[in-house]
């Protein structure tokens, strides 16, 4: 339970920039919408692990924060 909580925040960004990455380099348009895309997507993936890793080290955690949007 320690090791996932504490690799969450790490893996879950990380694995969505690269995706999200590739997408922009296989579909953008020209370099400058591929810049600013690129761009836009670093910045969206630090905001997310920031988050992330706040929820987990002064918030229930994300193993808990999880279980309470199931039991909604």
């Amino acid at each position: 339970m320690v090791w996932n909580t504490a690799y969450s925040p790490v893996s879950q960004p990380l694995c969505c920039h690269w995706g999200i990455g590739q997408l922009v380099t296989d579909h953008g348009q020209g370099d400058a919408v591929q810049k600013a895309a690129k761009t836009a997507l670093l910045v969206l993936s630090a905001f997310t692990f920031a988050g992330l890793c706040y929820v987990n080290y002064h918030g229930v955690g994300i193993c808990k924060a999880v279980a309470m949007l199931v039991k909604l």
